[in-house]
């Protein structure tokens, strides 16, 4: 029983081994306030959920799961807002089942438990659509510029709700400029987000192709990003099963329907354009924002359905579907055991030896967990230049050696899979 709940429930996204990018996040939030910023400036992402981060260290300590657990914070305020906004749109009873269906949507339980920006960025785009739709433009300049600093691609739900207004007949000076005034708070960093994107030629990203287009809205809810592999023809099913309760909502109630489904698809459209157009740019977890969309669209369709007892009957399926998901889920998320590793790696090593990360993919993770933070490098015997990407350079600009240390000092040889070998010269 201890091994399911463990190993099969979301409880493992929060006791497992620290991956890259929430090592990354660990040392970007480590410095000062005023280097935390300066670090962001040569990263892809603003500086609002590294410096949340950098006062919650000093609370939570380094304990992996602490960490992780000021991300699951905003997801339980996603789920309020989810109800609140449910409420308006719909009725006090039936935001019970969008705030349920929020809370266990699998895309964002899996980000809920992540060392990373996402869970906010969430939080900040529910809380954008409603203020947003109860024209609460001071709380909804709030919320938007706290989005704007969280992550990079926000803008696009700016542009997505001027497009709604233009849709819906409501495209008049005022009301654009008060969807726009968040921008004017983002001015300082726009320059940076310019030379960021221009600098970000070299990238890990994987080209589009047709079989993610198919798939794609069942990818961002469920969080699936291609493991395993035979999985892809499901979530093109979802893909079109999601489509349907799109339409339900918007045969009924187009305006409303149109309020979600343009920050759906115009992003979409753009952000998979551009990436078969020019380079890739679509990452799941980039668009974790749609998945907030979805949900709200699919709440819509449900409760369009005018027969009650199949309205119940598709919201309890519904429901049982997310809360499975995330029963099956977990085991696929497993990131590489660098903690149990380092648990023997720390025990065998003195004070002057040293970790080698074999290449720079794994070292953020050794990093992030061997006790001498001042001895552990990349070897690098060919002295080649680490791809900006990866963001060892952004935290570690000088952590190349290519030679190992002689006795009486050792070395620790780590993998990318965090398999280990001792190395002694002499």
């Amino acid at each position: 029983m201890l091994d399911f709940i463990f190993y099969h429930t979301p409880i493992f996204y929060l006791i497992q081994s620290v991956w890259r990018d929430e090592a990354f996040s660990y040392f970007m939030a480590k410095p000062n306030l005023i280097q935390v910023i300066i670090n962001t400036a040569n990263d892809f992402n603003p500086p609002l959920y590294y410096s949340v981060l950098h006062v919650w260290m000093q609370i939570a300590g380094k304990s992996d799961e602490w960490l992780r657990l000021l991300s699951l914070f905003p997801h339980l305020l996603t789920v309020y807002f989810a109800y609140k906004l449910a409420a308006k749109l719909f009725n006090n009873k039936f935001a019970y089942f969008t705030a349920l269906f929020t809370l266990f949507n699998p895309m964002l339980v899996y980000y809920a438990f992540e060392m990373r920006m996402y869970s906010f960025y969430a939080l900040f785009t529910l809380c954008s659509l409603y203020f947003f739709y109860t024209k609460n433009w001071r709380w909804y300049i709030v919320v938007t510029v706290l989005g704007l600093y969280t992550h990079s691609f926000f803008p696009l739900i700016i542009f997505s709700y001027i497009f709604y207004l233009f849709l819906t007949k409501q495209f008049d000076f005022k009301s654009v400029f008060r969807v726009l005034t968040p921008l004017l708070f983002y001015l300082p960093w726009l320059p940076i987000l310019i030379i960021q994107f221009l600098h970000s030629g070299n990238s890990w990203m994987f080209p589009v192709d047709i079989q993610l287009i198919n798939s794609v809205l069942g990818n961002l809810f469920t969080s699936y990003e291609g493991t395993p592999g035979e999985m892809w023809k499901y979530t093109a099913i979802l893909s079109g099963i999601i489509v349907i309760f799109f339409i339900l909502g918007a045969k009924y109630h187009k305006k409303k329907a149109l309020l979600f489904l343009t920050p759906i698809f115009l992003p979409l459209v753009i952000i998979l354009g551009y990436s078969i157009l020019r380079r890739p740019i679509y990452v799941n977890r980039y668009l974790i924002f749609v998945t907030v969309f979805e949900i709200m669209a699919i709440s819509l369709g449900i409760w369009s359905i005018k027969n009650k007892t199949l309205q119940s009957v598709f919201a309890i399926l519904w429901l049982i579907f997310v809360i499975a998901l995330n029963l099956i889920i977990p085991p696929y998320h497993k990131k590489t055991d660098f903690k149990t590793a380092f648990a023997e790696i720390n025990k065998k090593a003195l004070q002057d030896d040293f970790v080698y990360s074999k290449t720079p993919i794994g070292f953020l993770e050794s990093a992030y967990y061997f006790r001498n933070i001042n001895n552990i490098f990349v070897y690098n015997p060919n002295n080649v230049s680490i791809p900006n990407y990866i963001g060892v350079n952004v935290v570690f600009p000088n952590t190349s050696k290519s030679s190992f240390p002689f006795l009486p000092a050792k070395t620790f040889l780590v993998n990318d899979d965090a398999s280990f070998e001792l190395i002694i010269i002499r």
